[in-house]
């Protein structure tokens, strides 16, 4: 948590790499006698002081932890933390712990310092997440470029995989957009064109880790030109403002809040746009479709989802365009209109007989889909002839009830005089 999660309550200085180095170690250390797991991920590059420690564990060892006795206690006690937050449901438990005295003495802390805390912020996971977090906060604001950059491609990564969305979904519902394609790190670098050997290596300087993300095969760095609205002039600007203005919310709060993606779009790409570099698309999003279905094979998934998708849409657009708008509201008794809505709901999509036939309204084409006009025409033709009915279906359930109720209190009175 960037050092922050005990703010409010003990002082928590970024650390030296030094200190940084000794609190890590020590850390895996003591986790390693409770979990087969102990991992953390490559840093960034570049960095000289640290906000905490973040360690990755999974697979706790026989008898670790005695039952009754609660997980972020026992690792509470083993670190010797002062303090321990986590929060219901969260895997995430964040300790605060010690500054180390013999390395403050080497670097000629004093006594005062010795007692501050640093943070110790510890994920629990299964293998297999543990394996992707490792790999999806490596290099630090490494996948915050490559997420920028493969978005306009149709990909998405986050704490569970790579997806790919679905375009005519995504405009109205991202999430139910996505198709999952995988969470192997290996599959993830060679879809996106990235050496998986040098992936996993630290980079040795911000620069190497720029060149390292161009050899994606979607970073594309362009001059756009930005037409103003109702003049069809075009305004030039410079290519860093114009890729800037490209960038979601989130990611202009991380281009103010992270010196390294701001770098990215502020130094390495007008770069690039002066020197040519990667000013060629290589790929376009409906290849990276194409792409995805032979290497993951999704289409069966992916055109299922959409064609489901669509479909529900389609029933929604129709209930409430073709048969809810098209029949009047003003003059119109509600109970009537309401009638005339369940009545013709059930017509067009039970296929139900209407005046003893069914009618064209219910026909579909090849896809499963209605033709929206005539079921217009037919509930603006017919709505009041469907209230009626409804009305009259109505009453008769009515006196059905009506009547089973008498009969149930008939029996019930004949069963206690019998008792009597």
């Amino acid at each position: 948590m960037g050092g922050q999660a005990f703010a409010a309550h003990f002082p928590t200085p970024r650390m030296s790499l030094a200190i940084y180095k000794h609190v890590l170690t020590q850390t895996q250390t003591i986790l390693r006698n409770y979990y087969t797991n102990v991992s953390s991920a490559i840093e960034g590059p570049g960095k000289t002081t640290y906000g905490d420690v973040d360690v990755l564990v999974a697979g706790p060892l026989p008898h670790a932890f005695p039952p009754g006795t609660p997980v972020a206690e026992k690792l509470k006690q083993a670190l010797h933390a002062k303090a321990c937050i986590q929060d219901k449901g969260n895997p995430t438990m964040n300790f605060a712990v010690p500054w180390p005295r013999d390395v403050a003495s080497i670097e000629h802390e004093s006594e005062e310092k010795a007692q501050i805390s640093d943070e110790n912020d510890t994920w629990e996971n299964n293998t297999q997440e543990l394996n992707w977090e490792l790999f999806h906060s490596a290099h630090g604001d490494l996948w915050n470029i490559l997420g920028t950059t493969i978005r306009p491609y149709g990909l998405t990564v986050n704490n569970h995989g790579l997806y790919i969305r679905i375009q005519e979904i995504e405009i109205v519902e991202r999430k139910k957009s996505m198709v999952f394609l995988t969470d192997e790190p290996s599959r993830v670098l060679d879809f996106l064109g990235l050496d998986e050997e040098k992936w996993w290596r630290p980079f040795g300087s911000q620069e190497e880790m720029f060149e390292y993300a161009g050899t994606c095969r979607m970073v594309w760095v362009k001059e756009e030109v930005d037409v103003v609205e109702g003049e069809g002039e075009e305004k030039e600007e410079k290519g860093e403002e114009k890729e800037k203005k490209k960038l979601k919310h989130n990611d202009r709060r991380r281009l103010a809040q992270r010196p390294i993606f701001k770098a990215w779009f502020e130094d390495f790409v007008p770069r690039c746009l002066k020197e040519g570099k990667y000013d060629i698309p290589r790929t376009t999003r409906e290849q990276i479709l194409t792409d995805a279905f032979e290497k993951f094979g999704i289409e069966e998934e992916y055109n299922t989802k959409l064609k489901e998708w669509s479909y529900t849409r389609h029933i929604d657009e129709l209930t409430r365009d073709a048969i809810k708008k098209t029949i009047p509201v003003d003059g119109v008794d509600g109970q009537l209109r309401a009638a005339a809505i369940r009545t013709l709901k059930g017509i067009i999509l039970e296929g139900e007989e209407f005046e003893g036939k069914i009618p064209d309204a219910v026909v579909k084409d090849e896809n499963g889909f209605y033709d929206l006009e005539v079921v217009k025409r037919f509930v603006g033709e017919n709505w009041e002839e469907a209230g009626r009915i409804g009305m009259g279906r109505q009453h008769v359930r009515a006196r059905e009830a009506m009547i089973a109720k008498a009969e149930k209190r008939k029996k019930e009175k004949e069963l206690g005089d019998g008792i009597e």
